[in-house]
């Protein structure tokens, strides 16, 4: 399992990648030793990218569905923070959909979609 939505398992992507982020609020360097003072207001931050490379028409409207939540309750799967599970809201910031193969007759089930999009964490959880 990569990823869930509403606690349903979704498609495995073709490509997946996590970025984290800690986000900052009045950060500066210290005038006396170049000192960096931080100030962190949430850490290890999520936004991920997905890529889904060779779909139905009905797999690629389903995941293009899924991104016009907001919020996206999503699972997912975190190599990066040791394999943990990480379940928090996030909002859709850019998707695609792009038409890849198609016969020439119209409604035909052989078109084949990719899809993109990528995701960006709302809210702190426990432990940010």
């Amino acid at each position: 399992m990569v990823w869930k939505c509403d606690g349903a398992i979704q498609k495995s992507p073709s490509s997946f990648k996590i970025n984290i982020d800690d986000i900052d609020i009045d950060s500066y360097r210290s005038t006396a030793n170049a000192s960096l003072i931080d100030k962190t207001l949430a850490k290890g931050m999520l936004k991920c990218s997905f890529s889904f490379d060779y779909l139905t028409e009905s797999e690629a409207e389903h995941l293009m569905a899924l991104t016009f939540k907001n919020p996206m309750n999503l699972e997912i799967k975190c190599p990066i923070l040791g394999g943990k599970i990480v379940k928090a809201q996030f909002r859709c910031g850019k998707r695609t959909c792009d038409m890849i193969s198609t016969e020439e007759s119209e409604n035909t089930d052989k078109t084949k979609w990719k899809v993109s999009f990528t995701c960006s964490q709302k809210k702190k959880i426990k432990g940010q």
